[in-house]
């Protein structure tokens, strides 16, 4: 009985010890000024496999003189390869996350760059 429940909170404590990124639904964040314009980007991921996610994003651009704004949504995939989540959104454009670093960069026009913040939202 007590080699059962030794076992039993090993295994719990490996599953609460998982990264956000190892679970089933994952978030991304970061904000970036650039100039007068603050740039914000969200990136909400569900999984569809071992190291593949389907990706929906927001990325918004706020002038910071006027408070005019605007936002570009995308959708796309995400796939997990050497130390990288690479991200394709489709015409919005390219983002790759730094797993180590927690940085995010990419081509995606009106998208923030940077150090992201990543929750499960729980």
């Amino acid at each position: 009985m007590r080699t059962f429940l030794t076992l039993a909170a090993i295994l719990a404590a490996g599953s609460a010890a998982a990264g956000p990124i190892d679970q089933p639904r994952w978030h991304a964040g970061t904000t970036e000024r650039r100039g007068h314009d603050e740039l914000t980007t969200s990136l909400a991921f569900e999984r569809t496999g071992a190291g593949q996610w389907a990706v929906s994003a927001r990325c918004e651009t706020r002038d910071t003189r006027t408070g005019r704004w605007r936002a570009k949504t995308g959708t796309g995939a995400a796939v997990r390869s050497m130390g990288l989540v690479l991200i394709d959104l489709g015409r919005l454009g390219r983002l790759a996350l730094n797993e180590r670093s927690q940085e995010i960069f990419g081509t995606a026009k009106g998208c923030a760059e940077g150090i992201i913040d990543v929750g499960t939202g729980d």
